[in-house]
C-alpha cells in the first residue's frame, strides 16, 4: 500500500534562523521516520554550531553552494551532492551559494519539523524575510526537548 502525502505549501512555510523553511513531510506523515524538508538561505546565513544527539541530518543541496563545519573537518556541497551528519556531530551550516541555496533536508528520525512550526515566522519566500526574527530563548528550549544543543551564535565554529 502507498501513502500519499498532500501537503500545501503556504501552510507550512517558516522563516527559521534567517532561512526559509518548507515542511514537505514530517513524523505524522512518515510514523515518525523522518522530516523532509525544503531549505532556502541567501549568500552569508549561518546556523548557529549545534549538536543533534537524538537524530542525523542528512542535507541535499539542489541550488547553490552549502558549507558544513564539523569539530573535524569543513565540507562545501554544490548542487547534485549530499552528506549526512551523524547524530551527535557538533556541525554548523552556512548558505554560500550565491544568490541563494536551496536544500533538501532529512532529519531522521523525526522531530525537527516540530522546532520549525512552534519556533518560526510562518511566511512565503516570495514575500520575503520577514522584520521579526526569531525567538532564540523558544528556539532553544524547543531544541532542547527533542535532545539538540546549541553551541554558540551564529556564524560561530563548533
Amino acid at each position: 500500500m502507498t501513502t500519499k502525502i498532500k501537503y500545501t505549501a503556504m501552510e507550512n512555510e517558516y522563516w527559521l534562523l534567517g532561512i526559509h523553511r518548507t515542511i514537505i513531510a514530517e513524523g505524522k506523515d512518515t510514523c515518525d521516520q523522518y522530516d523532509f524538508i525544503e531549505a532556502i538561505g541567501e549568500q552569508g546565513i549561518k546556523t548557529p554550531p549545534h549538536i543533534h544527539k537524538n537524530y542525523s541530518e542528512t542535507e541535499y543541496v539542489i541550488e547553490g553552494e552549502l558549507t558544513i563545519f564539523t569539530d573535524e573537518e569543513t565540507i562545501t556541497l554544490k548542487a547534485g551532492e549530499g552528506y549526512t551528519i551523524p547524530k551527535g556531530k557538533p556541525h554548523a551550516l552556512s548558505f554560500t551559494g550565491s544568490p541563494l541555496t536551496r536544500t533538501i533536508t532529512i532529519f531522521s528520525p523525526a522531530g525537527f519539523a516540530d522546532v520549525i512550526r512552534l519556533s518560526g515566522i510562518p511566511g512565503e519566500y516570495s514575500a520575503g524575510l520577514p522584520n521579526a526574527k526569531t525567538d532564540m530563548k523558544l528556539f532553544v528550549t524547543l531544541s532542547e526537548k527533542i535532545g539538540d544543543l546549541t553551541l554558540g551564535t551564529a556564524g560561530t565554529l563548533p
